[in-house]
């Protein structure tokens, strides 16, 4: 098992965007000083108080210039409303910049009200993506000048003239809920991902193809990375923790519902469908904490108590990188602080440790 941290970078009501950007950039530096694995960042855009982070080259440089160790990367590029190009160059220049610590996760997006501010059809979303997805891997995988002529994008004798500094490209991630999409990005030996709002049920099955398509395509079990992104705050108690989580994660909860009535306001028939199934599985966490936290849709809790879900989540859906993201509701820097502290001192020790034993 490997841990990672993920950031929206939401706004803080406490904090002016300079604090909470400065805030972010001391997180990086905490976590990589931590111990941790990896750090991911999103991509959002005007999206109010979700999310300070609409460039990932932005984000991803405050992350590359406050760590030394820890492997980091975008998860995801929004590649429909993205030039592929560009984000091949920009991903090339993150691989060296970084000394080579660079993975790359490329995605749909899951707010349609974003795509449609910048004119981009959301009956469009897949083939985009898809039509992207092969740009960017073209590209990084090219010796020299290459073209490239679909329905999107069109390019001739493109010249890059770097290569990535990671051969033959830096990790792909492409997180999925669909159990088909998990099979061919197990093929292809992709790493993938699920998040925890969703729920274990839909990524029991979205997991299990993705083993089948590694398998089929003799990809070794170290090089099957799945990751889980949820919300997670560690105290000394479960009651402190419980007292934090209950408050903060259901000002998260608000701005994803935010998010979702949006779109659900600017999307055509299709959208609003969608829309409407999302908003209401975040009705039904918020009507039900108790049970949202038993199903692991977001991790609280003693060190104790948060690593025997962590051992709980792994044994379930195989998942061998878990992502929480720390800093979300209106939490100070000293409960994220020290929620980390207590994640890396005494939640990770006692993964690892269960691991070892089990393996002994």
């Amino acid at each position: 098992m490997k841990f990672a941290v993920f950031s929206h970078v939401a706004e803080k009501e406490t904090a002016s965007p300079k604090q909470r950007l400065d805030e972010f950039a001391a997180e990086v530096r905490l976590c990589d000083e931590l111990g941790y694995d990896y750090f991911f960042t999103t991509e959002h855009h005007f999206t109010g108080r979700f999310s300070m982070a609409p460039s990932q080259p932005v984000s991803l440089t405050v992350v590359a210039q406050n760590s030394e160790r820890m492997r980091f990367g975008p998860m995801v590029i929004l590649l429909p409303i993205s030039q592929p190009l560009r984000v091949i160059e920009e991903m090339i220049i993150l691989d060296h910049m970084s000394g080579g610590r660079l993975e790359i996760g490329l995605g749909r997006g899951i707010t349609p009200h974003e795509h449609i501010a910048y004119g981009i059809n959301t009956h469009s979303d897949v083939a985009r993506f898809n039509e992207g997805l092969e740009i960017v891997l073209k590209g990084l995988n090219a010796d020299g000048p290459f073209s490239f002529m679909g329905d999107f994008w069109q390019y001739i004798d493109v010249d890059l003239p770097w290569r990535p500094l990671q051969q033959p490209h830096p990790p792909i991630w492409v997180p999925t809920n669909t159990p088909q999409k998990g099979y061919e990005y197990g093929q292809l030996g992709y790493g993938i991902g699920g998040f925890g709002v969703v729920g274990m049920d839909l990524y029991e099955v979205v997991f299990r193809e993705y083993h089948r398509g590694c398998d089929e395509a003799g990809i070794p079990h170290d090089r099957r990375p799945i990751t889980y992104l949820a919300s997670t705050l560690v105290a000394e108690t479960d009651a402190e923790a419980e007292e934090l989580m209950y408050d903060h994660f259901l000002r998260q909860l608000a701005l994803f519902e935010d998010e979702r009535r949006r779109s659900r306001r600017a999307g055509d028939s299709a959208v609003v469908q969608a829309t409407t199934a999302s908003l209401g599985r975040l009705a039904a966490i918020r009507a039900d904490m108790d049970g949202s936290a038993e199903g692991l849709k977001f991790f609280h809790g003693s060190p104790d108590t948060v690593a025997a879900k962590i051992r709980h989540l792994q044994e379930r859906l195989g998942v061998n990188v878990f992502l929480g993201e720390f800093s979300f509701g209106e939490l100070t820097w000293e409960q994220v602080r020290r929620s980390h502290e207590l994640f890396m001192g005494e939640v990770v020790p006692q993964v690892v440790g269960s691991q070892v034993a089990a393996a002994g």
